[in-house]
């Protein structure tokens, strides 16, 4: 009887696996909470809530930038260690022709123990869909009352669908990244100059079945990514495509490297490519796909086979994808960033707080005046980037390794007085591009910026403080 008690409590814990709710609009008393669950919260938490997930997205003038209203919306989630709860935020604004830009802003915030942080991430789809929905019917909705009712009937859906969940949460995230590919196509290479193993790169022969490797983002991390290399022979692929429910099953992210230069089997990998998909359909798995068209080499890359090689790629990768978000890269062992940014790109598409990294890129950019921003880890990772255009923007990621390199040497050699480098006249006299290090909680970032000469380096220390802040309440959460 006493063994079958502690089951009941159980089941209703995790039946009732939300702890609150709170819906927070920005009011002319600044962030408040308008409707929560549980009724009897305390108004400290409430305060909280409300000012953390209104205040991080924000921004000055968010709302002013000839945006609809529909255009501006940011999921994310954010710790919130002091009531040892986390959140899944949904950031959109509301009509109100009485406020500044006539709209509010306005957060749907849902919130779970620490320990359970896992759920949000297992379950993002589903949650995602429901804020969205409810996010949607608020922006029409007129009133307190409606408003309540509208997060009410939320509150019972989460409820409804939370009861039956009775396995417990592990501890970490587990993240399953896969490359696959034909044989030689060069994804064991790729991972290797990602981590600037050249040497090894040499020595690399054929990957047999599966190799498992772990990838850290930071030094200490709410999450375990473990990197599933597949042996590209035929055999090995017949086998990772019958047992597709042990090899593909429950994947986050997908590699799939063609090697751009063997014209002859070009035909060979869309057809694996075409196959995995249809796997990926019968589990109702949908992962983003990163395409690595690899050995993409300097010295050939303008000839007539490659530019062939490329378009006929593109056309049937976009052709065989509809349902599949993709993205495509070039890449080369001899071009370290063009696997940087390949790599950076797909881990980035795993955190569900990309979009809120780049809205404070976004306003930093604004209280700067800076024209493009990329925000790096220890390791050269991109963590987000933020540019007004195109054409700043891959100059800028193709010269952000230099500057980390350069960095490095200047500080091993005590040659560096502060923690920046700044170096002017590049490409516009009036232009200027400055390296920095900053220091967010326990993680090493750093920030490399493009900006206008009359702009100094006062003006970045002058925001940085509140930048730092607010990047300290996602940087846990980014995966």
């Amino acid at each position: 009887m006493e063994i079958e008690n502690e089951v009941q409590k159980k089941e209703k814990k995790i039946g009732n696996l939300i702890s609150s709710i709170v819906l927070s609009v920005f009011e002319n008393s600044g962030p408040t909470p308008v409707v929560y669950f549980p009724e009897d919260m305390d108004n400290i938490s409430l305060l909280l809530i409300a000012m953390k997930t209104i205040s991080i997205l924000m921004g000055e003038s968010i709302y002013q930038d000839g945006e609809t209203l529909d255009e501006i919306n940011y999921f994310g989630i954010i710790p919130f260690p002091d009531l040892k709860l986390i959140g899944l935020t949904y950031f959109f604004l509301i009509p109100d022709e009485k406020a500044r830009g006539n709209a509010k802003a306005t957060t749907i915030t849902l919130l779970i123990e620490e320990k359970n942080n896992t759920f949000f991430y297992e379950n993002m789809k589903y949650l995602r869909v429901i804020l969205d929905k409810t996010a949607s019917q608020i922006q029409k909705a007129e009133g307190l009352d409606e408003y309540t009712k509208l997060i009410n009937d939320m509150k019972n859906e989460l409820t409804e669908f939370t009861k039956d969940i009775k396995d417990p949460f592990s501890a970490k995230r587990k993240i399953k990244v896969l490359f696959l590919g034909l044989d030689r196509a060069g994804k064991t290479s790729f991972l290797f100059g990602i981590n600037k193993k050249y040497s090894e790169i040499i020595k690399a022969s054929p990957t047999k079945g599966v190799k498992r490797t772990e990838e850290r983002l930071f030094s200490e991390q709410s999450s375990q990514i473990s990197i599933w290399d597949l042996g590209g022979q035929r055999t090995y692929r017949e086998k990772y495509l019958e047992q597709s429910k042990i090899y593909l099953y429950n994947m986050d992210l997908l590699f799939f490297v063609i090697d751009i230069q063997d014209t002859k089997r070009i035909e060979e990998s869309l057809n694996l490519f075409k196959k995995i998909l249809t796997s990926l359909k019968a589990l109702d798995e949908y992962p983003p796909i990163i395409i690595i068209l690899n050995k993409y080499d300097p010295d050939i890359k303008d000839s007539e086979e490659i530019i062939n090689n490329l378009k006929l790629v593109t056309e049937r990768i976009k052709n065989n994808s509809e349902v599949f978000f993709t993205k495509i890269f070039t890449t080369t062992i001899f071009d370290h960033w063009s696997l940087i940014s390949a790599y950076s790109y797909g881990l980035s598409q795993l955190s569900p707080n990309r979009e809120l990294f780049r809205s404070q890129l976004k306003h930093f950019a604004k209280k700067t005046k800076s024209e493009a921003l990329l925000l790096l880890n220890e390791n050269g990772i991109i963590l987000s980037n933020y540019s007004k255009d195109t054409i700043s923007a891959k100059v800028f990621e193709i010269s952000a390794p230099h500057f980390q390199t350069l960095y490095k040497t200047f500080k091993e050699f005590k040659l560096l007085k502060q923690d920046f480098i700044v170096s002017s006249g590049i490409s516009d006299a009036a232009k200027k591009v400055i390296f920095k290090k900053i220091q967010v909680n326990k993680y090493s970032l750093y920030l490399l910026l493009f900006m206008k000469e009359s702009q100094g380096i006062e003006n970045i220390e002058k925001n940085l403080g509140k930048f730092s802040s607010n990047l300290a309440g996602l940087i846990s959460t980014y995966i």
